[in-house]
Formats: C-alpha cells, sequence, structure tokens
C-alpha cells in the first residue's frame, strides 16, 4: 500500500518515540519491511516524501534557447525556421523548433498578395513571399 506524504511523516515521527515497528505496521497497514524502509529514507534523505519521477525525453531547447528564439521572432517577424536555427545556431530539427515556437503560442501568417500586388517584378515567382510569425493572446 503506497502511503501519502503526511503518512509517511507520522509513521517517522511514532517509530523515532516507540520504536515499535510491528505496531506501526498494522496500524499504518502496511508490512514490517515498509516501515524499515521509509524510516531509513527518512534517516539518509533528511525526508520521506515520495520521490518525483522524471521519465521521458529531455527538451532539447532549454528555457535560454526559447528566449532566443522570442527576441529572434520579435525582432524579425518574418524569420524563417530555418533562419532561427542558423541565426542561433541550435541543434534541433526545423519541425523541433516549429513545435516549441507553437507551444509559446505563436503561429505562422502566410502573407497573400492582393491581385495588384500579383503582378509587381518581385512576385512573379522568382521570389517566395514571406509572411509573419504572430503571437495568440
Amino acid at each position: 500500500m503506497l502511503l501519502h506524504n503526511e503518512a509517511r511523516r507520522l509513521l517517522v515521527e511514532e517509530f523515532e518515540r516507540t520504536h515499535e515497528a510491528k505496531r506501526l505496521a498494522e496500524t499504518f497497514h502496511v508490512r514490517i519491511w515498509t516501515v524499515y524502509h521509509i524510516v531509513e529514507k527518512a534517516r539518509r534523505n533528511g525526508t520521506s516524501d515520495l520521490g518525483t519521477i522524471h521519465n521521458g525525453r529531455k527538451p532539447k531547447l532549454n528555457q535560454n534557447d526559447l528566449d532566443r528564439i522570442k527576441l529572434c521572432i520579435y525582432q524579425q517577424p518574418d524569420i524563417t525556421l530555418a533562419e532561427i536555427i542558423d541565426q542561433l545556431k541550435l541543434p534541433v530539427s526545423a519541425e523541433t523548433l516549429r513545435r516549441a515556437i507553437l507551444k509559446m503560442r505563436y503561429t505562422y501568417k502566410k502573407k497573400t498578395l492582393h491581385a495588384s500586388e500579383q503582378e509587381r517584378p518581385r512576385c512573379e515567382g522568382n521570389a517566395p513571399c514571406l509572411g509573419n510569425w504572430t503571437r495568440k493572446n
């Protein structure tokens, strides 16, 4: 049976006062070795609280990287993912960067050309039309 943190503290306090592991095991509905294990953990670590488990893949971008990305987007809203990776020398793929930017609540709006703009020389297919990163509220 898994004891919550408050029950663990009470168990340790009572054991330190009485040293009656069998009675505590019966009271808390655990095995005797569990009492000894919790008390030993409290002596070794200074606390009997349950530890947190940090499973899973660790993020490749830390908070400093995310702050630099925000600043880069703020300074140049029409920047591409490849340009961000090159400029900041990030060790991630474009897809990883895209996901990180979306988690920061940014969206990419592609600039659409109106009929009058489509006939300008730069938009005849020679140069890509740019868009902007914007932050959602």
